[in-house]
């Protein structure tokens, strides 16, 4: 039965992770009116994390958040940058877990069976979805010249399981900043939403079933072109979306959790299994009303050019059912100023925020991966002193439990070894004591549940309470445990 599984870490190992961190810096020229410039630079980036009881071929998710980024010039042709990210980063082990359910080979075994109910792991996949696109600029807005900056954020809206398959559907963000073909050269903003649809084939997948997906930006590409008036309109994009889906299935199972022999010397060997197992999934967007102002000193507010705003997760709080998430919405914006000295200012402020997700099923002591996403940004001078922002930031939230199984994984009988019931008083009267069952007090006393229960007239064998008085018999016929 696949499942996802934690083992006892038995040493420390690590995840190698290797990338680029994509740089994009905007800058005013050294020269008469100091028009806006950009450069894209590249750094790259390895990071070795450990990760106890990881292993070699496990499946890794890696999720990377620009914290905070520094940059201070050296000269007119150089500049010295520092960012600080946070790596989160985890490893799932996806295998068959075989369960005992029967015990053969003696005629009075006795066996306990306990349900092992969990969410079976149906299917794993990754998969891209490519899409190709032409963006027009509106009407009222100038042509392009030059393109400054671009952002591209994939955000997924709904995932839902139809037979055979995964249906996914979501938004394209793209936010680009650009340098105008007027006589100014003025800086506008453009933004744009394009939708997806897509779905993955999972030909185990049923409609009742769960599933998990998360959607991450790749590549990225974006070019300018002429309409068929000859202006610089038009915006070809060509994007990558990375798509990351697991399908849950409910599955209950019986496994053997102890045994004895009334009669018999068996020695039993017993396997702790750990697993994290799915619990549920919530999906929440909240909305961040808030107004960020200049420092006392900087050039007032002419025009706003673009506003960027990344939200970072600070903590997380589990309660019965539902989540709490509190982060910073890290906020960047450029305005145009009517100082002349100075006619391109930057803006930078930190909004706290709160939310809660509903999540059926969380429990205090559970585990809860939460990710949160800008889904749409606005903006608008207030005055010359200040910037209102409406940010709605979708939150997503995936919760697991950790299960702790001892269950049988070996028995054998102990040759020539037999109990010694003469050592065994003829009746006993006990006394059933706190965290007493049928089972414990029928294995101690060589007996059987089934002898108990007849002997004692017990109508509930799954129920006994502390100072019940239980008589035992001793050379009881050994019967098979209910």
């Amino acid at each position: 039965m696949p499942v996802e599984l934690i083992k006892n870490p038995l040493k420390v190992c690590k995840v190698l992770i290797n990338g680029q961190v994509m740089i994009n810096i905007l800058y005013e020229a050294d020269m008469e009116g100091k028009p806006m410039h950009s450069m894209d630079i590249s750094a790259n980036l390895s990071q070795a994390i450990e990760i106890p009881g990881a292993k070699a071929k496990m499946k890794e998710f890696v999720n990377a958040v620009v914290q905070h980024v520094e940059c201070s010039i050296i000269n007119s042709r150089k500049l010295n940058m520092r960012v600080i990210m946070d790596l989160d980063c985890r490893v799932e082990e996806l295998f068959d877990l075989e369960l005992a359910s029967d015990i053969r080979g003696l005629s009075d075994i006795q066996i306990l069976r306990e349900p092992c109910k969990m969410k079976q792991v149906v299917s794993y996949n990754k998969d891209i979805y490519n899409i190709n696109e032409q963006l027009v600029v509106l009407p009222e807005k100038p042509a392009v010249q030059k393109i400054l900056k671009t952002d591209f954020k994939a955000v997924l809206k709904e995932d839902k399981i139809t037979d055979g398959k995964v249906e996914l559907s979501g938004v394209l963000g793209i936010n680009v900043l650009y340098v105008a073909m007027d006589e100014e050269n003025s800086i506008n903003f453009l933004e744009f939403e394009v939708p997806f649809n897509q779905y993955i084939e999972v030909p185990a997948a049923e409609r009742n079933m769960d599933c998990v997906t998360e959607v991450s930006p790749g590549q990225f590409y974006l070019d300018v072109v002429e309409n068929e008036e000859g202006e610089k309109k038009l915006l070809t994009v060509e994007a990558v979306i990375n798509v990351n889906t697991k399908v849950y299935k409910e599955a209950e199972e019986e496994a053997v959790v102890d045994a004895y022999s009334p009669s018999n010397v068996i020695e039993i060997g017993k396997e702790m299994i750990k697993m994290n197992e799915f619990v549920g999934k919530g999906r929440s967007n909240t909305v961040i009303k808030e107004s960020i102002s200049i420092r006392h000193g900087d050039p007032e507010i002419e025009s706003v050019c673009y506003v960027n705003a990344i939200p970072v997760i600070n903590e997380t709080k589990i309660f019965d059912d539902k989540v709490m998430v509190e982060g910073v919405l890290e906020t960047d914006a450029i305005y145009m100023s009517s100082f002349s000295g100075e006619p391109m200012c930057s803006l930078r402020e930190q909004i706290p925020f709160r939310h809660f997700v509903d999540i059926a099923g969380l429990k205090l002591g559970m585990q809860c991966l939460t990710k949160c996403n800008i889904e749409s940004l606005s903006f608008s001078p207030m005055n010359s002193q200040m910037i209102e922002l409406r940010v709605v930031i979708s939150i997503s939230a995936d919760a697991y439990r950790q299960t702790d199984k001892k269950l049988v994984n070996r028995v054998e009988e102990v040759d020539g070894i037999t109990v010694d019931q003469s050592r065994i008083p003829a009746v006993t009267i006990y006394l059933v004591q706190k965290g007493d069952t049928l089972w414990s007090i029928a294995k101690r006393y060589n007996t059987t549940v089934d002898a108990l229960v007849k002997l004692n007239n017990i109508e509930n064998p799954s129920k006994v309470t502390q100072g019940m008085q239980i008589m035992i018999l001793k050379n009881v016929r050994a019967g098979k445990a209910k």
